[in-house]
């Protein structure tokens, strides 16, 4: 009979433990677009209380809201780029069609004053000159070399757009029962440690701290983009400062604005400026990246301002993009750990604790029991 009961409870085990990894293969597929969900929610939870408690429209038509604000940021952008690509689609096949057929024109002048390079573009300009048949040759030799990169930039790109949508669908969710969630991982936490709580807020405090370290760094790369484009005498210097803001949510984004900027001083012959500018964007702009990001994420946490460092870029490195917010969050779950468990009373080795014993004993003796 004990037998019986013992292969009941191993066939339930192993039941469940089946059952488990089934869901996890499940939700895996999902997993990225749920944590995006979770960081969203979890930065605009203050919004989610804001409109749902003191201004008493709910939880559902709150999360409604802010889901909808979301799925406008997400497509206003995409629909903006579909548009201007749409206008311009027309004249950029026609210069396209052009160069096929007439081939390069005569090369710029400024062209082999470019330093280190300058003589080199310039030769590589001039084979192509005046011959459209080479250089359709050519460019279908590049494309054909590098056809599955390109095609897969393209997918990437697809499910990068794919993958946002379904964390706005989720954050909908999150947002919702957000109250519930928490209770639930509050409980499980505590059951698992007595610092499951804290790890739980020092977690959410974390992942506040990254984004609004993205969103300060890229406010101050835009700033400075925009004082380095107006000294430089760079037209339309704000826009190019609005650029350089949004550019500073990707990776190298930045360099996308102020490179070309520098070019075009370079272009117009202005090369102590052109220079100016290559120094102020790798140098000043570019450097927010590394400096202003982690001393604002290390505000959120108790954490060394190195290992904040070391978490956000390592974090990249790892995980991908995600590992901006990963990284200095699994840094700071470490350094608490570690943290909670140096402060521990470490127990007295044997000598030092018949000692401390030996000396209270002759403490506690009474004297009179002495004479």
């Amino acid at each position: 009979m004990g037998n019986h009961r013992s292969t009941d409870r191993w066939l339930g085990i192993a039941a469940a433990i089946v059952l488990l990894i089934a869901a996890v293969l499940v939700v895996l597929p999902f997993f990225s677009a749920l944590l995006w969900a979770s960081i969203v929610s979890i930065t605009l939870w203050p919004l989610r209380e804001l409109l749902a408690h003191r201004l008493r429209l709910g939880s559902n038509l709150a999360a409604t809201l802010i889901s909808l604000a979301l799925l406008g940021l997400l497509v206003a952008p995409i629909a903006a780029a579909s548009v201007l690509l749409a206008n311009y689609t027309e004249d950029l096949l026609a210069q396209v069609r052009n160069l096929m057929q007439d081939g390069l024109p005569e090369p710029p002048l400024w062209l082999a004053t470019i330093p280190f390079v300058g003589h080199w573009l310039a030769d590589q300009w001039a084979n192509y000159r005046h011959d459209g048949s080479a250089l359709l040759s050519q460019s279908l030799a590049l494309l054909e070399q590098h056809r599955g990169l390109i095609l897969s930039a393209a997918r990437e790109v697809s499910s990068g757009i794919a993958e946002l949508l379904i964390a706005v669908f989720l954050s909908f969710f999150v947002l919702r029962d957000g109250e519930r969630i928490a209770a639930w991982l509050s409980q499980g936490a505590r059951r698992l440690s007595e610092e499951g709580p804290e790890l739980l807020r020092l977690t959410a405090r974390t992942i506040e701290g990254v984004v609004y370290g993205i969103v300060g760094t890229a406010v101050v790369s835009g700033l400075l983009g925009w004082a380095g484009y107006a000294i430089a005498g760079v037209p339309k210097s704000l826009t190019l400062g609005l650029l350089t803001f949004l550019g500073a949510f990707v990776p190298f984004g930045t360099a996308l604005v102020w490179g070309p900027a520098a070019f075009w001083l370079l272009q117009q012959g202005e090369t102590p400026w052109a220079m100016f500018m290559l120094v102020w964007g790798a140098l000043v702009i570019s450097s927010a990246d590394n400096v202003i990001k982690p001393m604002l994420i290390s505000r959120g946490s108790a954490m060394p301002f190195v290992l904040t460092l070391v978490g956000a870029v390592g974090g990249v490195i790892a995980f991908g993009v995600i590992g901006v917010f990963l990284g200095p969050t699994l840094m700071a779950l470490a350094w608490f750990l570690v943290m909670q468990w140096m402060a521990r009373a470490l127990p007295m080795p044997t000598q030092q604790r018949i000692a401390s014993s030996s000396k209270r004993n002759a403490v506690g003796e009474d004297p009179n029991d002495a004479l």
